[in-house]
């Protein structure tokens, strides 16, 4: 499938869901509707959902944008704001300057996605005793010390990356990032380091996105450098996705090294990749604060 198509697939998937919002939306029943970006999200989503109805309804409108455009095809001065939520990614919108709708009824992650939520020291923990069933609290705690300061590392080496990707972004130009592998790029060893693979990344990255690097002077990307600096996490910049790869990567890593190190054979038969990562991850995740309160302000 083209570019070209792709769109078309996406705009047909916008309407689509529009069209079964309207025919499944009924004024006498209190059923909520969720419009998701994609399939994946109910599995982060609904550890927080489940509670507040049985009655619901599921729609996927494959993408932001897609999202808001059914937002914006709403009339509501008839349709109940309560019942009708969007759940949206941050993405990169917002350090970008592009105007995003602000409602009662559109949840917006705090962070670039909820990818960003799955991937944290705690999450790490609950993965290594409840899939590897080890339980040594002093070695575990030295693990995820150890995975924090190879994340440090990472987000280091992969700033390159996201300044490529927002110079692509601010200047219109839509490359897919979900054809990046980062594989190609870094690795993480049996003894849990992290590495970056000497080739290079630029080259790599208009090859899988078909798009070429703008011209621009030394002071533009300097500028996002800047921005990153100046950004109060990095979960606000990092792509979810990015630093999921690194969570699943060091996780999938962890058999062998406590096999090594501890002679602890986990038997593991739950394999995380990035595919079912949202599925497996999500319902281990705390509720983020702000989508707590989200909640109660529109279920008070």
């Amino acid at each position: 499938m083209n570019a070209v198509e792709a769109l078309k697939q996406k705009a047909q998937t916008s309407n689509l869901a529009y069209i079964k919002l309207l025919q499944k939306y009924r004024f006498d029943t209190n059923d909520l509707h969720y419009i998701f970006e994609g399939f994946d999200d109910q599995s982060f989503y609904f550890n927080y959902l489940q509670g507040l109805t049985k009655n619901y309804i599921t729609h996927i409108s494959l993408g932001k944008k897609q999202s808001l455009e059914i937002y914006n095809k709403i009339d509501w001065s008839i349709y109940d704001k309560r019942r009708i939520i969007i759940f949206i990614d941050r993405d990169y919108c917002r350090i970008l300057g592009e105007p995003i709708p602000e409602d009662d009824n559109i949840y917006e992650t705090t962070y670039y996605s909820i990818e960003n939520y799955i991937s944290n020291p705690e999450v790490l923990k609950r993965l290594i005793r409840e899939i590897l069933h080890f339980h040594e609290e002093v070695q575990v705690n030295q693990i995820v010390t150890k995975y924090e300061k190879e994340l440090e590392l990472f987000i280091k080496q992969i700033r390159p990356i996201l300044a490529w990707v927002l110079t692509v972004r601010s200047h219109k130009l839509k490359a897919n990032l979900n054809m990046i592998d980062l594989s190609k790029l870094f690795q993480i060893n049996s003894d849990l380091t992290f590495l970056y693979l000497k080739i290079d990344k630029i080259a790599y990255l208009e090859n899988v996105t078909h798009v070429k690097t703008p011209i621009v002077h030394l002071s533009g990307l300097k500028h996002w450098y800047n921005v990153m600096d100046a950004t109060p996490t990095y979960k606000l910049y990092l792509r979810g996705k990015f630093e999921a790869w690194f969570l699943i990567t060091f996780f999938n890593r962890l058999n062998g090294y406590l096999l090594k190190n501890y002679n602890h054979n986990s038997k593991v038969k739950t394999n995380i990749n990035h595919s079912n990562a949202l599925e497996i991850i999500g319902p281990r995740t705390s509720i983020p604060e702000r989508f707590e309160k989200f909640l109660k302000q529109l279920f008070p």
